[in-house]
């Protein structure tokens, strides 16, 4: 009985044994099945890592001069960029995972360019704003993928993946930059972190939006610091002093007075300043030239029927039917509401200048005495 028992006992595990060593093999034959029909991608991988150095700086001027007046879009510098490098990170890929290299703005510049643009090599760079006021940054430059180059490209596209397995694929970069004016422009310094590079890693070609790697490493761009000047000369008031006048000084109605007073113009302590002989875009360093400009204090001022003729400062103790008329140096009316040059200037030295004038008041109508001021204004733009 016993035996008979143990007989019994061992034939049901033989039975257990057989059932679940099928089952098993089954289990391995579905999943080897299930892993062949897998897609390459569930089994690609990379892994990447950054090399030194993790930081490089663009080598800016230590100072840039701009002439208050240059015109917005104009470059305040000529282009710098760091060195072209092939390894920022160094991956190991299998099954042609995709990777590459992204930039992205960072610190000063922020993540929304300017309408204002540069062109590099025929590539137009967008224009960011720094920390200084009207002071913005052309950004660009090249991707490198395992060999390959891409580029120039404008900031918003600077990055760029690639699809290749092996045990050393490297990814790199440069940037690119120049400082541009944006608008007015005050005086300061602009200087912090430019931009990061990142390892950009996945799958399947896709954007870089979850798809960058930090953990690669991050590369990181920064500048020298510029000191930014703004040009000028010094332009003070002129009070002139016309004398007490009688109606027998008018010769008639639509004409000028016999007597005239002689006043000067002048700019004073002109800055001296260098051009940029490397790049002729660049329009910084010196003030190229100075033109000038006289209005009445508004439109209104002027006599209507009369060419450039300023009317007299309102108040109850003015004269009436007279205005007053400037005239230049060699005797002609200056235009007014008129841009002029200033005649012998030099951006390259430093000095002063003079301009000569002359005033006569105006008969524009019958003669009531009173007092005879007028207001004008000077407006100088310095490109």
């Amino acid at each position: 009985m016993n035996e008979a028992n143990a007989f019994y006992l061992e034939g049901l595990d033989m039975k257990t044994f057989r059932r679940i060593a099928s089952a098993c093999i089954r289990l391995l034959f579905c999943c080897v099945t299930a892993w062949m029909l897998l897609p390459g991608s569930a089994w690609a991988t990379s892994s990447c890592h950054s090399n030194p150095p993790l930081l490089f700086t663009l080598k800016f001027p230590d100072r840039i001069a701009v002439a208050r007046d240059l015109p917005d879009g104009s470059p305040l510098s000529g282009w710098v960029s760091t060195p072209m490098t092939n390894n920022y990170w160094t991956c190991v890929v299998t099954q042609q995972w995709y990777t590459g290299t992204d930039f992205e703005v960072a610190g000063i510049i922020p993540s929304t360019p300017t309408s204002f643009t540069r062109s590099y090599n025929g590539k137009s760079f967008p224009v960011y704003a720094t920390n200084v006021p009207g002071v913005g940054m052309a950004l660009g430059g090249y991707i490198y993928n395992n060999g390959r180059t891409s580029g120039p490209l404008d900031f918003p596209h600077l990055g760029y993946q690639w699809n290749q397995n092996g045990s050393a694929v490297n990814n790199g970069g440069q940037l690119i930059a120049s400082l541009v004016k944006i608008g007015k422009v005050v005086p300061g310094t602009v200087t912090g972190q430019l931009a990061q590079a990142f390892s950009w890693e996945s799958a399947t070609k896709a954007t870089p939006v979850g798809n960058l790697n930090p953990g690669a490493g991050i590369i990181n761009f920064d500048m020298t610091p510029v000191i930014v000047t703004v040009l000028t000369c010094q332009t003070p008031d002129v009070d002139v002093v016309m004398g007490t006048q009688s109606p027998a000084d008018f010769p008639g109605v639509g004409s000028p007075s016999n007597k005239s007073t002689s006043f000067n113009l002048s700019f004073n302590n002109c800055p001296a300043g260098t051009a940029d002989t490397v790049d002729k875009e660049n329009l910084a360093g010196l003030i190229h030239s100075i033109q000038y400009r006289i209005d009445p204090t508004s439109p209104d001022r002027l006599v209507p029927g009369y060419t450039n003729v300023v009317a007299l400062d309102d108040g109850v103790s003015q004269a009436g039917g007279i205005g007053i008329q400037l005239y230049d140096g060699n005797g002609a009316v200056v235009p007014l509401a008129t841009y002029m040059p200033l005649g012998g200037f030099d951006g390259t030295k430093s000095g002063s200048y003079s301009i000569p004038m002359r005033a006569r008041y105006f008969r524009t109508g019958a003669i009531s005495p009173g007092t005879a001021n007028a207001t004008m204004l000077m407006t100088v733009q310095y490109q």
